[in-house]
């Protein structure tokens, strides 16, 4: 008899336990849940038709520019890097995208590189990187204290060449 109490008793105790868990995770996620982030994207690029097929030409980038308050940014910071690494990786000139722009020669004038061109992993580590890095700053500030509420800006330009992708915090504030 006091056996079954026991095991009764333990049972009711985990019960209100995990409902008090889920209850404070719901909370959570409810307080975390409230932040929004605009997202403005421009796209510019040339390409060239010559004898019946097309061809990406030499300049094209995709803009970003990424406003809210630096508490928006913070919540946000994995679901927006994420969605622009998903937006770019839709883009139809990613697999156009170059190391640098540099081109190596060899004494016979060809191309040094066998494929002048960046895996998908190589743009997705770069684009992580420079704007992990701007939300770092958002996050972080060096130099200024922003007033809480205030809105603050990122702007990153993803082009043909890796090593030029570059993410910036304008100094003034969007009020």
């Amino acid at each position: 008899m006091q056996i079954k109490f026991s095991v009764a008793l333990l049972v009711e105790v985990l019960v209100v336990m995990g409902g008090l868990i889920f209850c404070a995770s719901v909370s959570t996620a409810i307080a975390q849940s409230n932040y929004t982030i605009n997202v403005a994207k421009t796209t510019e690029g040339d390409f060239t038709v010559t004898d019946g097929a097309s061809y990406v030409g030499p300049y094209f980038d995709t803009t970003y520019t990424m406003t809210g308050t630096a508490t928006d940014f913070i919540k946000a910071k994995d679901v927006l890097v994420a969605s622009i690494l998903d937006d770019f990786s839709k883009s139809p000139t990613i697999g156009y995208i170059q190391m640098n722009s540099t081109v190596t020669q060899t004494n016979d004038n060809a191309t040094g590189l066998a494929n002048p061109f960046v895996s998908k992993e190589q743009v997705d580590e770069k684009v992580k990187s420079v704007l992990s890095y701007a939300l770092d700053k958002i996050e972080h500030p060096v130099g200024i204290t922003p007033n809480i509420g205030d809105a603050r800006q990122i702007k990153c330009v993803f082009g043909n060449v890796l090593d030029d992708f570059w993410c910036d915090i304008p100094t003034f504030m969007i009020r």
